[in-house]
This record gives structure tokens, sequence and C-alpha cells, in this order.
């Protein structure tokens, strides 16, 4: 069984983003990310995009981003992109830290479940235990 953290990371590009700085701006945010982790630890990144930045980039060259990121970084396990209008205020990212919070509990309930489901299915499918027949000897022998 994998051992190991999940994390949400939220990504919040500010007005200095332009479409052309984007693709570097990932790079660097993933490699941060993925130079922090421990092994078998991994990221799923919420990429806030404004509709203005996101439709300065042609949806073939953002999806071709965001797999590259996924390929090139063992971290990074899968990028949501999320429109917004404008880039998230502080009081918005600590409600997007409480949203991800609640996400990551209810991911480890369902996690916990399933270890159990499955560990309940093993000793139910387990092949009996032979009986072993001993002889046993007398020292006097």
């Amino acid at each position: 069984m994998a051992s190991g953290q999940i994390h949400i990371v939220i990504l919040n590009p500010g007005v200095e983003i332009t479409p052309l700085r984007l693709r570097g701006w990932l790079q660097k945010e993933a490699a941060v990310i993925n130079n922090r982790a421990n092994p078998g630890d991994g990221a799923i990144l919420r990429l806030f995009l404004t509709t203005k930045l996101r439709y300065g980039v042609p949806g073939k060259k953002l999806d071709a981003i965001l797999q590259t990121l996924t390929e090139k970084y063992p971290a990074v396990l899968r990028i949501e992109v999320q429109l917004i209008d404008a880039p998230l205020t502080a009081d918005e990212m600590a409600e997007q830290t409480r949203v991800a919070n609640a996400d990551l509990n209810k991911f480890m309930q369902r996690a916990e479940e399933y270890a159990k489901r499955k560990q309940a299915e093993a000793l139910e499918n387990a092949p009996p235990t032979p009986i072993q027949w001993h002889s046993l000897k007398s020292p006097l022998d």
C-alpha cells in the first residue's frame, strides 16, 4: 500500500502573470512543490486562472503545459483549473484553504473506509489454514 501524504496546493497567479509568463511561473511553482515533497507524497494543484489569462492561452497549449507538469514532477498528481474573474483576495484564499482542508478530510475518511473494506474482504476470502498433524515422540523412543 502506498504511504505518504496528499496535499492540496492553491495556485493563484497574480495580475503580473501574463499568458506569456504562465508556463514559466507554473513550472517554477511545480518545481518548488516537487522539491518540498517527501518520497511518496503527492500534491493536487488547484489553479485559479482569471478568464483573461485562461483565454490568452490556447486550450491545446494549456493542456500541454499542464500535462508536462504532471509528467515532469512526480509529486504533482493532478491539476484542477478553476476560472475566476480576478485573482483571489486574501479572504478568498483563506476560504479556498478551508475548502481544501475539508476535501482532504473527506478523502482521508474514504481512504480509511476503503482500507478497512479491503482488509475485511481479504480476511473473508482467505483460504482456511490447513490442519497440520504432528506426531509426538517420546524422548525415550
